[in-house]
C-alpha cells in the first residue's frame, strides 16, 4: 500500500518508539519526542488512518497505539534505514572469533552468543550442510549371485553403502552396465528429481533406484543436526512476558530445539541475503507472535547453515539485520579460509 510521506514518517516513529519502550505510543508523545511540526490533533488523525489500514492497533487498556504485523512488514519493506555496524562494533566481534579455536562448533556457539547478547533475545545457529543433496556417482559391486553392494557418493562428498538382495541372479558385468547407465541418467539429480522420472520396467533397476533415493533422503535428514541456541534467558526477560506465565511457558516450548529446528523455513538456505519472517508469516502457529531474522552462511553453492535471531515481533529490525548480516559474513569467510573454497579468501567484505 502507498503511504503519504507524512503518514510513513509517523508509522516509522511509532514503531521505533514502541521497539524502544515496549509501551503504546500516543500522539502527544510523538510530537514532543520527534519535534514534529504538527499538532497532536493532526497526528491523532493520521494515527486513526494508519489504524484503519491495519498498520497499528489500539490496545484496550491504553490510549496509545502499537504496531501490527502488517505495520512491521511495511516498515521492514520500505521505511527502515540500512543500518551498518560501526568499525568498532565489527572489530569487537572479529576479536572474539580470533580468540576462538579453529573449530566450527565453537564458531557456531560464539555466533549465536554474539547475536543474543547484542540484541537481548534468542539466537540460533544451525550446522552447515549442502543446500541440496545430489547424486554424484553410484557403484554396484557383486557380493553373491543374488546380492550386491550399492555405493552412493553425494555432492557433499558423503559416501553411503547398502546391501541389496535381488530376487534373480545377476553378474558383475550386468551390474557394471546398469551402474553406468544410471550414472548417465541420474548424476547431479536430487532425490525428488529422481523420483519424478518414469519408473524402470526392470525389477533390479527399479530396486537400485529406489534405494538410491532412500540414501539421498537419509543424507538430507542427517544434515538436520541439532542447532545451537543461545539467549533464551534474554528472550524471556523481554517485557512481553512479564506477568504472563502462560505465554512464558509457550515461549519456552517454542524455543525447544527440535520444534525450533522444524520451524525454520528451509527455503532460506538458498540465499545469503538476510530474511525477515514476522509474526503470522511463520507457518507454525506457536511462532506467530514472534519474528525470525535469519541469514544463510557459507560459500555460495557449497555447504551452509543458518544464523539468526528469534524474538518478539517488537525487534529492533535494523540492528538485527546489521548484526545477522555481519556475523553471517564472518562465518562464511572463516569457512572459506579454514575449510577451503574455490573463491579467493579475504576479510569479510563490507557492502558499500
Amino acid at each position: 500500500m502507498a503511504l503519504s510521506e507524512r503518514r510513513a514518517r509517523i508509522l516509522a516513529f511509532i514503531i521505533e518508539d514502541y521497539v524502544e519502550s515496549a509501551q503504546p505510543v500516543g500522539s502527544a508523545a510523538l510530537v514532543a519526542r520527534h519535534d514534529l511540526d504538527l499538532s497532536s490533533a493532526t497526528v491523532r488523525s493520521e494515527m486513526k488512518a494508519l489504524e484503519e489500514e491495519g498498520l497499528i492497533t489500539h490496545p484496550h487498556t491504553s490510549a496509545g497505539r502499537v504496531p501490527s504485523n502488517l505495520g512491521y512488514r511495511t516498515y521492514v519493506g520500505s521505511l527502515m534505514g540500512d543500518r551498518r555496524l560501526s568499525s568498532a562494533e565489527e572489530l569487537t566481534i572479529l576479536h572474539q572469533f580470533h580468540q576462538s579455536a579453529v573449530d566450527l562448533q565453537r564458531w557456531l556457539s560464539l555466533s549465536a552468543s554474539v547475536l543474543a547478547n547484542s540484541l537481548h533475545t534468542a539466537a540460533i545457529a544451525t550446522p552447515p550442510h549442502m543446500v541440496e543433496v545430489r547424486l554424484k556417482q553410484l557403484q554396484l559391486v557383486e557380493l553373491t549371485e543374488e546380492s550386491a553392494l550399492l555405493v552412493v557418493v553425494m555432492n557433499d562428498a558423503a559416501v553411503l553403502q547398502h546391501t541389496l538382495q535381488f530376487a534373480e541372479a545377476t553378474t558383475q558385468d550386468q551390474l557394471t552396465r546398469l551402474a553406468g547407465r544410471l550414472n548417465q541418467q541420474l548424476e547431479g539429480k536430487t532425490a525428488t528429481e529422481i523420483e519424478a522420472r518414469v519408473p524402470a520396467a526392470a525389477v533390479v533397476e527399479r530396486q537400485v533406484v529406489d534405494q538410491v533415493v532412500a540414501l539421498l533422503r537419509s543424507e538430507e535428514d542427517a544434515a538436520s543436526e541439532t542447532p545451537v541456541i543461545e539467549g533464551v534467558r534474554e528472550l524471556l526477560r523481554q517485557p512481553e512476558y512479564e506477568g504472563d506465565s502462560d505465554r512464558l511457558l509457550d515461549t519456552l516450548e517454542a524455543v525447544e530445539t527440535s520444534r525450533l529446528q522444524r520451524a525454520i523455513p528451509a527455503r532460506l538456505l538458498g540465499s545469503n541475503d538476510v530474511a525477515i519472517v514476522i509474526g503470522d508469516e511463520n507457518p507454525a502457529e506457536r511462532y506467530r507472535d514472534m519474528s525470525f531474522v535469519l541469514s544463510r552462511y557459507g560459500p555460495t553453492g557449497g555447504a551452509g547453515g543458518l544464523i539468526g535471531l528469534l524474538g518478539p515481533t517488537r525487534l529492533d529490525y535494523p540492528d538485527a539485520v546489521a548484526h545477522v548480516r555481519y556475523v553471517s559474513d564472518v562465518l562464511t569467510e572463516l569457512m572459506r579460509r579454514f575449510y577451503g573454497d574455490a573463491e579467493e579468501a579475504g576479510g569479510p567484505e563490507e557492502d558499500q
